[in-house]
C-alpha cells in the first residue's frame, strides 16, 4: 500500500490536462505545445514535433512565472507566450520550425505588453518599463528583424 501512495501523485501528474496547449506549424513539420502544472514549483512548457519530423525534437523548460496566454501569428515561425511574475508581465517567444527550436527573446513590462505589426508588417512587442515608484511608464518597441526583437527608435515607432 506504501507504494501505491508514493506512485500515485506520479500518475495522477501525468494524467492532468494541460494547462495551454496549441499546434504548430512549420514548413513541413508540426509541433505540439504544452503547458502544465510541474511537480515541482511552477510549470513546463514542452515543445515537441509530431508530424513530418526532419529530427526527433523534444524541447522543455521548466518557468516559474503563471501562464497567461500562448499563441503564434503564422508568421516567421514565432510561438508567442505571456506569463505573470509578481508585479510584471513577462513575454517569451520561441522560434519553432522544420530546423529545431530557439529561444528568441524573454521580455518583463510593467504594464500588459502589447502584440503588434510594425509598419514595415514585421512582428512587433510593446513593453512597458518603468522604476518600481509611481511615474509614467515608458513604451518600448521591439520588431522582429533579422532573427532578433530589437528596439525600434521612436520616430520609426509608427504602426497600422
Amino acid at each position: 500500500m506504501r507504494y501505491l501512495l508514493i506512485a500515485s501523485p506520479a500518475v495522477l501528474a501525468s494524467i492532468a490536462p494541460p494547462i495551454a496547449s496549441l499546434r504548430v506549424h512549420g514548413e513541413r513539420s508540426t509541433f505540439s505545445v504544452v503547458v502544465e502544472d510541474s511537480a515541482a514549483v511552477g510549470y513546463d512548457i514542452r515543445i515537441e514535433c509530431v508530424a513530418a519530423c526532419d529530427h526527433p525534437v523534444d524541447f522543455h523548460e521548466r518557468i516559474d512565472d503563471v501562464p497567461m496566454g500562448l499563441f503564434t501569428r503564422d508568421q516567421d515561425e514565432l510561438l508567442f507566450s505571456l506569463w505573470g511574475g509578481g508585479s510584471t508581465y513577462r513575454v517569451r517567444v520561441w522560434k519553432v520550425g522544420d530546423s529545431g527550436i530557439r529561444k528568441v527573446v524573454e521580455l518583463s513590462s510593467r504594464g500588459r505588453p502589447d502584440f503588434l505589426t510594425d509598419d514595415k508588417g514585421r512582428s512587433a512587442i510593446r513593453t512597458y518599463e518603468g522604476g518600481s515608484g509611481t511615474g509614467p511608464l515608458k513604451p518600448v518597441l521591439r520588431s522582429f528583424i533579422r532573427g532578433h526583437f530589437v528596439v525600434v527608435p521612436a520616430k520609426a515607432a509608427e504602426l497600422r
